[in-house]
């Protein structure tokens, strides 16, 4: 039912929704029944999200073997889709002395949020939906 009239409602440039998506959202009403209508919509997204993500994942990852064995270049282009292969971001391990001084940082944030001194701000809301299981 909602699973269906939403697949494919977003756009895909990652801008405002589409006619489809706005059509759902006004068709969804006012009161009780249009926010249960919402919500169930917003779970049937959600779930074929998760579902990509994995089926995704999966190829990805015979991606990379196939890059590992050489059949494959860092950079290419496959039906007007740029594939670009990172190493990863370059991570570190701090000697002693610098965790002990990012210690004393930490405690001179928390002097400062308790004393009034650093000033607090919102960041941008957001909302977070967790499936069952997740």
């Amino acid at each position: 039912m909602i699973q269906s009239e939403v697949v494919g409602s977003a756009d895909p440039s990652g801008g405002a929704p589409s006619p489809m998506a706005d059509a759902l959202i006004a068709s969804l009403g006012e009161g009780e029944e249009a926010i249960d209508r919402l919500l169930a919509a917003m779970v049937a997204i959600k779930r074929q999200q998760r579902s990509l993500d994995d089926q995704l994942n999966a190829l990805l990852d015979q991606l990379q073997q196939l890059h590992e064995r050489g059949e494959v270049d860092t950079a290419f282009h496959f039906n007007d889709t740029a594939f670009s292969w990172s190493p990863g971001r370059q991570l570190f391990s701090y000697p002693e002395p610098v965790l002990a001084m990012e210690q004393q940082l930490k405690l001179a944030r928390k002097v400062a949020e308790g004393d009034g001194t650093a000033t607090r701000r919102h960041g941008r809301s957001f909302w977070t939906i967790k499936l069952p299981g997740a």
